[in-house]
This record gives C-alpha cells, sequence and structure tokens, in this order.
C-alpha cells in the first residue's frame, strides 16, 4: 500500500512539474492578436510562403537562389519576414475595418469562400500539411481575407462608400485604358488529340484570314461575315466570332504577346492576321472602345473589375499604410522566430540543413484558441 502512494506521489509530481513546464513556456499556437481576434501561427506560415513566392518571382538573377539575392534594396529573407508580418497584421487591420464599416460577409459570401478555401485545399493542401498550416488558418490569411478585403474596398470606393469614384471617372479611365477587340481563333494543333494541322491546312488558313483581312479593311466584309465563312470552311459546330476588352497594362499576358502588340499599333476597325508564335492564326479588328463604355458598365461584374483595376494599387497603398500604423496589436515574436524562409527552399537544393529553429509544428492547437477569440 505504502509503494502505491509512492508511485501516485510520483506521478503527480511529474504532472504538476509539466504543468509549470508548460504554463512557463511560450504558447506558439498563434502569431499576433487584439482584443477581437487571435490570429493562429499557420496563418502567419502561410504569409511566410507566399512572400517566398513573391520574392522567387521578382529576383533578378534566375540563375541564384532567391535568398542569396535583394528585393527591394533588402536581403530577401528580411524582405520576405517583413512581408509576411506586415500581411499577417493586415488581417488585424482589414478585420477592424469590417467592424468600423458596420459590415459582415452575408451568408451566401460565407458558402463562397468555404468553398473557395475546399477547392484551393485540393491542390495545396498537401503542402500545406508539411509545414504546418491547418486548412483553418489558410482560409483566415487568404479566402475570408480577401473577401473581407473586397468588402472593405467597396465600402469606400464603390456606390455610395465614403469615397465614391464618380462614374464619369470611371468611363474615363476605361476609355483610356482598355482596348476592344474582335477575333477569330484557328488553332494549329488539335485542342483534344493535341496533333498538329499539316502545312498546308496552316497554309490555307493563313490564306483564308488575310483574304477575310483584306476584305474587312476594304468594307466588303464584317468580322462576323469572317467568322460564319470560317466556321463553314473549318467544319466547326459552334461560333467561331469571340469579342473582348482589356486593359493590357494591368494584364499583359491575358493573351499572346502578338495579340496585344498588334492591338497597340491598329486603328479602330482596322483588321490583321496575326501569328502567335506558331500556335494560333488569329484574324483580329480593333473595335472602337468608346462604344464600348455603357455596355460595360452597366454589367455590375464588368464595371467592378473596372473599378478595381483603377483603384487596387491606391487600395493596397491604403491598406498597408494602415497596417504599418496600427496600434494595440501583440505579436508572438518567441513563434514567430520559429520560421524562417529556409524552410521553403526544396531540399534538394538547400546547401544546408534545416535548424532546429525551422521546424514546422502543426498549428492545429492554435486553431481552438482563435476561434474562441474570434
Amino acid at each position: 500500500m505504502k509503494r502505491l502512494k509512492k508511485c501516485l506521489a510520483a506521478v503527480m509530481a511529474l504532472a504538476i512539474m509539466a504543468t509549470a513546464t508548460a504554463c512557463g513556456g511560450t504558447d506558439k499556437t498563434w502569431a499576433i492578436k487584439n482584443d477581437n481576434l487571435t490570429v493562429p501561427i499557420g496563418a502567419y506560415i502561410y504569409n511566410l510562403y507566399s512572400a517566398y513566392q513573391q520574392a522567387d518571382s521578382q529576383k533578378e538573377d534566375g540563375s541564384k537562389p532567391v535568398l542569396e539575392q535583394q528585393i527591394e534594396g533588402k536581403d530577401a529573407a528580411t524582405w520576405i519576414k517583413d512581408n509576411a508580418l506586415r500581411q499577417t497584421k493586415s488581417i488585424l487591420v482589414i478585420d477592424d475595418k469590417m467592424k468600423e464599416f458596420e459590415l459582415s460577409l452575408t451568408e451566401d459570401e460565407v458558402k463562397q469562400v468555404n468553398n473557395q478555401t475546399a477547392n484551393n485545399w485540393t491542390y495545396i493542401g498537401t503542402e500545406m500539411d508539411t509545414y504546418g498550416v491547418a486548412q483553418s488558418s489558410f482560409n483566415l490569411a487568404y479566402s475570408d481575407y480577401y473577401a473581407k478585403y473586397s468588402k472593405v474596398f467597396d465600402a469606400i470606393y464603390n456606390k455610395g462608400g465614403t469615397q465614391e469614384v464618380p462614374e464619369a471617372d470611371i468611363k474615363d479611365y476605361f476609355v483610356k485604358n482598355y482596348t476592344a477587340f474582335s477575333y477569330v481563333l484557328a488553332s494549329q494543333y488539335d485542342m483534344t488529340t493535341g496533333e498538329a494541322m499539316s502545312d498546308e491546312e496552316v497554309e490555307q488558313v493563313d490564306k483564308d484570314f488575310k483574304e477575310y483581312a483584306d476584305k474587312i479593311n476594304a468594307g466588303e466584309m464584317t468580322i462576323q461575315e469572317a467568322a460564319t465563312a470560317y466556321k463553314t470552311s473549318s467544319g466547326q459546330e459552334t461560333e467561331q466570332l469571340n469579342t473582348g476588352v482589356e486593359d493590357f497594362v494591368k494584364n499583359p499576358s491575358s493573351y499572346p504577346e502578338e495579340f496585344s502588340a498588334a492591338l497597340n499599333s491598329m486603328k479602330n476597325g482596322e483588321a490583321r492576321m496575326v501569328d502567335a508564335a506558331g500556335m494560333y492564326k488569329i484574324l483580329l479588328v480593333k473595335d472602337d472602345v468608346t462604344a464600348k463604355v455603357q455596355e460595360q458598365l452597366d454589367n455590375d461584374t464588368n464595371r467592378q473589375n473596372i473599378l478595381i483595376a483603377m483603384k487596387s494599387d491606391e487600395f493596397k497603398d491604403t491598406v498597408n499604410k494602415w497596417t504599418d500604423e496600427y496600434q494595440g496589436v501583440t505579436i508572438n515574436e518567441g513563434a514567430i522566430k520559429d520560421y524562417n524562409p529556409t524552410m521553403f527552399v526544396p531540399k534538394e537544393s538547400s546547401s544546408a540543413p534545416v535548424s532546429s529553429e525551422e521546424e514546422t509544428p502543426s498549428d492545429e492547437g492554435g486553431e481552438e484558441s482563435s476561434s474562441e477569440a474570434a
């Protein structure tokens, strides 16, 4: 009996010691917090990962690893950590702005956010798991964040906003920055089998499109008539005419380079046959963008996209300013210091082993803390 009591006493002593150690150590489940929201460490890790990818895309020397270079005048590791912390702090900022503007996500918007997170997770979930990022942390740092970011953007710039952009200004921006066009596209490869057209077929499309262009320029044919003629000659079953408007400065890679380059040198109404990198033959017409203004602004989605193109850089700078001046945030330095951009370097190209400071424990324990704080 005495032996049993001694064993129980020893177990109790160990339990008390373990509890005391846990209470005295750093809680590494969260990254930053304020009075309203605790952001789990996984959200910071995701932002660190995102900043690493951004830095890698901005590096000047493609032959060297990003962490051996400078980004915007800083060594890459510092730039990545600074941007990750700023982005994580902006989660609190946008959350506060939602409250300030008395905004909330609707039930449908919450469903859209959750669906977006689930869809993205099917592609990046395995990789995020290896870094200790839970799906709920990714949701907070990405899908939920940008849904709220958009709501705050609208509360400032959209109809009824605190800095509502006049309709005349949106129209003026559209006319000055967008290009309107119509085109017929002929792929030189079968879209189903990947089989290339024969040289004779390519030459025939080239000849036909040049002939159509000449007739359009002479006023003898419309682009719609040319599309119908190509549909018949090629044996296609679907409509071949495509139309669009694009801000090629904001979206330079939306179409083949040859496509936008041709439009830059064309006059309204002009038609041209464009060869796009040996992949496509394109019959292209530059349309009068002024004739497209009202049609674009009458469509809520198109109008929103124009407004975003017009004000996104300004809003990003505003959010950065809010974040840099933000007060009342507590940063968990003890947890954040454990994560370094080297953790994202592909192991085969890493010259040094990952140190103990670069371990990536799961943030699952932090999810509960975050939900309680929020």
